[in-house]
């Protein structure tokens, strides 16, 4: 049977093809992965995974990383530099293969209609050795009002203590998910979903439970809705008198979902309407 035996446009994205993108993405725009402050950028070997670049990057000097500002340290003007990594992205479309098998957590295999992500997340903390840290122990505040000391504290920029190294660690984070066509207000929006999320052997349990709290209600209320699309009817006037409009083909018998995650593959069916 045709593809588009049921609607007047098919259009399917195979999971090999969008790996391979996100590969010459990360490889290509390396910043878009790594973020790290400056003087990790400044001394790169510092890095907890080797940053694997296109030849272009340099050619066209793009940065490596994107420079983020110390992770402050409360009640100071100090900081810590640090790196977070992308070192791995990967997208597996329903039935799901062997190169990305989920964790016993979320339940495999991969249910119908369904995508996993694997996320490869290295990062290290650059912590001072104990003699700079002990050369900057508070002297008692001096005497005046407290609130001028709290002012002027906040006046000064953070100042990031020196590291020679990072402490560094890496997690792999698996996460399934989904798309479908939601409408809101009367109106029919493309919206990803995300139904589960683990992190592999972190310890002990209650911290791990803690962090896949913590992460799904950052994708669920802060990121996935951002990801919205709204689906108005696009008009195409291709010539004069004559209007076209696309839209989501309706699911029905000959089209049960719509988008579709199935044999490997996202598909998407439009209707056509002159």
């Amino acid at each position: 049977m045709a593809f588009t035996a049921h609607c007047d446009i098919y259009a399917a994205l195979h999971e090999n093809g969008i790996n391979r993108v996100i590969h010459h993405i990360r490889r290509q725009r390396p910043s878009m992965f790594n973020y790290a402050t400056q003087a990790v950028a400044d001394n790169p070997e510092l890095l907890c995974h080797v940053i694997d670049v296109h030849p272009i990057v340099g050619i066209r000097n793009n940065p490596l990383l994107t420079i983020e500002d110390p992770l402050p340290i409360p009640g100071t003007n100090y900081g810590l530099n640090f790196a977070v990594q992308l070192a791995d992205l990967q997208v597996d479309f329903h039935p799901g293969n062997r190169k990305l098998a989920l964790p016993k957590e979320l339940d495999p295999p991969l249910k119908p209609q369904r995508m996993a992500v694997k996320v490869r997340l290295c990062a290290g903390l650059g912590c001072p050795s104990a003699d700079i840290v002990d050369k900057l122990v508070p002297r008692p505040a001096p005497t005046g009002p407290k609130q001028i000391r709290e002012d002027r504290a906040k006046s000064v920029d953070i100042i990031p203590l020196p590291t020679k190294k990072l402490h560094c660690f890496c997690l792999d984070v698996f996460l399934t998910a989904g798309i479908r066509i939601k409408t809101y207000d009367g109106k029919p929006w493309l919206e990803p979903f995300a139904d589960g999320l683990e992190i592999v052997d972190i310890k002990p349990d209650g911290l791990e439970e803690s962090l896949e709290c913590y992460a799904m209600l950052l994708l669920k209320l802060t990121v996935l809705p951002k990801l919205r699309i709204l689906l108005e009817r696009a008009p195409l006037e291709l010539m004069e008198g004559v209007n076209v409009t696309l839209k989501p083909t309706p699911t029905g018998p000959g089209i049960p979902n719509n988008p579709a995650i199935e044999q490997d593959q996202l598909k998407v069916f439009i209707t056509v309407e002159v």
